[in-house]
């Protein structure tokens, strides 16, 4: 499964808050001034993500160290997400995915994300 960066919001990266908010094209105005907005590419080969499976933002790769239970229906209907480049605690957010390492990735127009199963 891979979407494409087609937009980053003028807010959308900020160092001090390890986190990414993915929308697909359909956020509106206010919310794509602070999210990073893509688009999946067909054909959508759409699976249950686990924890363990990885992401890769181009050549940066992550590892799900958490994946809420509202993940994959929210990407499925509006292409949204929270990527949260942190560990979670007992209050984790169930629209979210948690990744390591924690480091924001680099991402520009075009980044192509790349969701894949655990070897």
């Amino acid at each position: 499964m891979q979407s494409r960066v087609i937009q980053i919001g003028e807010k959308a990266i900020d160092i001090k808050e390890p986190m990414i908010i993915l929308f697909d094209e359909s956020a509106t105005e206010p919310l794509q001034l602070v999210s990073v907005i893509h688009r999946f590419v067909e054909p959508r080969e759409w699976f249950d993500l686990e924890n363990g499976d990885r992401i890769l933002f181009d050549e940066q790769e992550y590892r799900i160290s958490y994946i809420g239970t509202h993940v994959l229906n929210n990407l499925q209907a509006l292409g949204h997400t929270t990527m949260i480049f942190k560990n979670w605690d007992e209050e984790r957010l169930e629209t979210s995915i948690y990744l390591t390492p924690h480091i924001l990735p680099t991402i520009t127009d075009g980044t192509t994300i790349t969701y894949r199963k655990k070897d």
